[in-house]
């Protein structure tokens, strides 16, 4: 029996390397160059409407963003913020070029907490490098960049060579438009690039790769107040693509030892990029800057409004029965 494609099937190839590419080999290429030659190697050709997913850690090696740590001078403000939260104060310097802190978690004091703690393990497949790694990243310095609540910035102090760093692209959607450009000169194949990063998810135990940066692509479904199936007007609709894309990329890239950098998507139908549109980049689907306090203010206000009401009803939440 041969096998059929089915409408609306995903295939999802991985992009992979016998070995760590390094700054230097990355000087003497580019990246939409070395995607297409990883490719061919497996005898595979490149297609219209093919979709690169790329690590922010790949594109940061052609960008030149990896940074060795002896050539950064630590302002007094890196060195006191150094000391008193356990970074090393270089480390704190470069996140404070990359954007400012919005919030700091103590990484390892939460993870004292039993529960925390036993759930760490559950889900640790080296418990003893796992409590290695919590006195790395006793604190965590949250940035706002690229529309995404970041650890630390997104700089990336593992998969490094000794004393290196990685930071972000400057301009993901730039790189992915640059890196689209590559790709298309050398197939002549209509693509779609996203750029990935790895972040923490709020609530859960675990994290989530996401877009950063992307070309070629509408970000985002707008399906809002298009009819349901009985023929209501609904609110959502406005899928993000790009993330959902960077989530199914990221089962196969990984974060450890996978040397899976790319991984190219094949069979979705994607809206391509409106060129004219306003605002651009990643700037389209962030929550506008200017809504950020507001928004933060009036959530509250109405949360203590909706609990002071709920407490004068005098009746207790509803409990789920079984039928």
């Amino acid at each position: 029996m041969s096998e059929q494609t089915v409408k609306g099937e995903l295939r999802v190839i991985p992009i992979s390397v016998s070995k760590a590419i390094v700054p230097e080999e990355a000087r003497r290429t580019t990246a939409g160059e070395y995607l297409v030659n990883a490719l061919k190697e497996k005898g595979i050709e490149v297609q219209d409407k093919d979709v690169f997913v790329l690590t922010s850690k790949l594109v940061s090696l052609f960008d030149g963003r990896t940074i060795n740590l002896s050539t950064v001078t630590p302002s007094r403000k890196a060195k006191i913020l150094g000391k008193l939260f356990h970074k090393d104060p270089r480390e704190v310097e470069l996140i404070m070029r990359e954007g400012k802190v919005l919030a700091v978690i103590p990484f390892k004091k939460i993870a004292k907490n039993p529960a925390i703690w036993k759930r760490m393990l559950q889900f640790s497949a080296n418990p003893e490098g796992t409590r290695q790694a919590l006195d790395i990243s006793t604190y965590v310095f949250v940035v706002n960049n690229h529309a995404a609540y970041l650890d630390d910035a997104g700089i990336d102090f593992s998969n490094s060579p000794p004393d290196y760093v990685t930071l972000l692209p400057k301009d993901p959607c730039a790189s992915a438009k640059r890196i689209r450009k590559e790709i298309m000169d050398l197939t002549g194949k209509e693509v779609a690039v996203i750029i990935t990063d790895t972040v923490s998810v709020l609530g859960r135990m675990g994290s989530q790769d996401i877009a950063i940066g992307y070309s070629g692509i509408d970000p985002i479904t707008r399906k809002s107040g298009k009819e349901d199936l009985f023929g209501e007007p609904h609110l959502g609709g406005n899928d993000l693509v790009i993330d959902s894309m960077a989530g199914i990329a990221g089962l196969v890239m990984g974060q450890m030892n996978e040397s899976t950098p790319a991984t190219l998507i094949r069979g979705y139908d994607y809206e391509p990029e409106r060129e004219d549109e306003e605002p651009k980049g990643m700037e389209l689907i962030a929550y506008p800057k200017s809504m950020a306090f507001r928004s933060s203010v009036l959530t509250i206000l109405t949360t203590v409004w909706f609990r002071i009401v709920n407490f004068f009803t005098f009746q207790k939440w509803p409990k789920d029965e079984e039928n």
